[in-house]
């Protein structure tokens, strides 16, 4: 299930939702590897953590490319909660209210036995208004998909992985 909203004011919600057939906590040995999930966004090519490692509060460094475009952005681990997920947040390093403010949240949930619920959700302030609603919607409709379905890639094959060696 995958849902897109822009509303008038401009606020964006992506948010998807699907099952794995692996337990919770294989699905979150995967999950907490944070560089490899935070950069499932194409336009994220490198992902850097203040020293710590991953944790509530830690800064972030997000080399952002498409095409010949590149910046690097900032951001902060919002939340990192164990065996549950974390949210991030994403943002213009010259001003925070610009260029598409937004966080990601990625959440587990037990589901039937030996499964669990994947959770993803991009939540922001689109700022480039003068773009038609309906194009938006569209864009982030493709660069969401694109992101759910590496994520939901990306954890089958480790966890299949995993499974194998075990």
């Amino acid at each position: 299930m995958t849902n897109i909203t822009v509303n008038q004011g401009w606020r964006v919600v992506c948010r998807a939702e699907f099952e794995l057939p692996v337990s919770l906590p294989v699905a979150w040995g995967q999950l907490r590897d944070f560089r490899r999930f935070a950069a499932q966004d194409f336009f994220h090519a490198a992902v850097r953590i203040s020293p710590g490692g991953p944790r509530a509060g830690a800064g972030l460094e997000i080399d952002h490319r498409f095409g010949p475009f590149r910046t690097t952005r900032v951001g902060r681990i919002l939340q990192w909660r164990e065996d549950e997920g974390y949210s991030f947040s994403d943002l213009s390093a010259n001003d925070a209210r610009s260029a598409f403010p937004h966080t990601y949240t990625y959440r587990l949930r037990a589901a039937a036995p030996g499964r669990c619920t994947v959770e993803i959700t991009i939540a922001g302030r689109w700022t480039t208004t003068w773009v038609p609603r309906p194009l938006v919607r569209l864009w982030l409709l493709w660069v969401f998909s694109h992101i759910v379905a590496s994520v939901r890639n990306t954890l089958v094959g480790l966890t299949n992985m995993t499974a194998c060696v075990v």
